[in-house]
């Protein structure tokens, strides 16, 4: 189990955050069998696919430059000429299997992992030619998987090449007894069946390999808890930062919340326990608004504001507690409570219209709230 230098085991999977850094390093996971494999791959397929277009211009060309005259051998423009030409057949013949070979070259090489540029890869780094930290390399645990792995494909490939030249052995020997079409053709099979069996190899060599890079990968970005919590602190903040925004957020919404209070037509209070102001505008709303609300010292200080402000204070613990728990800030009252805050503006808009000196209109008793919404 790999462990950091701390000492602490290195047991997470690596966060999002720490992969993106990894890849801006230009650390992404690779597999050079993977690449092999389609190379191989793709080369054997344009064999097949174009094996009489690649032939037919060979076949030509080595038919032409086996039939010299002596004067042609003797002329050192002509011969030139001549094989100048053969080349350039040759080449052309040649093309479509070297333009998808070279295709598949940089598809096997992004197969795994995907395309990555990066800058701080591609930059001058000393330690690449520290030769002490060469030596080290050359000599590290990962240079001896390398290594195991080299032999085991090596001899992986080299009996799968030797079980097919032991086979083919017979046909080898009488290549130079053949006719020269004949030769040729066999020749190109015999070379289509040897790149058709080492690319099978190598699709078993990939297929183990592929699977080990990812896991390597994986297991060299893991993270110790620790490392964990440090990433999070740095992206969300620490806990005491937090905590300070999100008080600074409270007391200012409570600010907001209090300067409301003078605007409400009435407190509704337990009384000591819960407080809540109501607002009503039969021009402007639909039903009365939660304008403010709290518990314990918050619903103190609303009852010091309204009682500052001469809004009207009513105790009445059941609505209290109902607006209190089924109401948010600023939202109209559920339709259960109607009758009941009804009752309690009338006593409220009764005080207000009442002559100076006049006696005080009788505070609502008994409000009826649904099971629903007693708390």
């Amino acid at each position: 189990m790999a462990e950091s230098e701390s000492g602490q085991e290195r047991t997470e999977e690596a966060s999002a955050k720490r992969l993106s850094e990894a890849r801006e390093r230009g650390e992404v996971p690779r597999s050079r069998e993977l690449g092999t494999m389609l190379l191989l791959m793709a080369a054997t397929g344009v064999l097949w696919a174009s094996a009489d277009s690649l032939l037919g211009p060979i076949r030509d060309a080595m038919r032409a430059d086996f039939d010299v005259t002596r004067a042609l051998r003797l002329s050192d423009v002509e011969l030139t000429l001549v094989l100048r030409e053969a080349l350039l057949a040759t080449l052309l013949a040649l093309a479509p299997f070297m333009a998808v070979s070279a295709v598949a070259s940089v598809v096997g090489s992004i197969a795994l992992g995907g395309w990555n540029f990066s800058v701080e890869a591609a930059g001058f780094k000393w330690n690449r030619i520290d030769p002490i930290a060469g030596i080290g390399r050359m000599f590290s645990v990962k240079s001896a998987m390398e290594l195991v792995k080299a032999t085991v494909k090596f001899l992986l490939l080299l009996g799968i090449a030797t079980a097919m030249l032991w086979h083919d052995a017979p046909v080898l020997y009488q290549l130079a007894s053949m006719p020269l079409d004949a030769a040729i053709g066999m020749t190109a099979t015999l070379c289509f069946k040897a790149f058709l069996v080492v690319a099978g190899g190598t699709v078993l060599i990939a297929v183990v390999d592929v699977p080990f890079q990812l896991w390597d990968y994986g297991r060299n970005l893991r993270m110790t808890r620790q490392e964990l919590r440090e990433e999070a602190r740095e992206s969300d903040g620490s806990p005491e930062v937090k905590g300070r925004i999100r008080s600074l957020q409270q007391e200012l919404a409570r600010r907001r919340m209090m300067e409301e209070v003078p605007k409400a037509d009435v407190v509704v209070t337990n009384p000591e326990h819960y407080a809540v102001a109501l607002r009503f505008d039969p021009e402007t709303m639909s039903a009365p608004r939660l304008v403010a609300k709290g518990a314990d010292e918050i619903a103190l200080r609303i009852r010091a504001v309204a009682k500052d402000a001469g809004v009207t204070i009513l105790e009445a613990p059941p609505l209290a507690r109902a607006v209190y728990h089924s109401t948010k800030l600023n939202h109209e009252i559920p339709a259960g409570l109607y009758l009941a805050v009804a009752q309690v503006l009338a006593y409220v808009f009764q005080l207000r219209r009442r002559p100076v000196g006049g006696a005080a209109p009788t505070p609502p008793r008994d409000l009826t709230i649904p099971p629903e919404l007693q708390f």
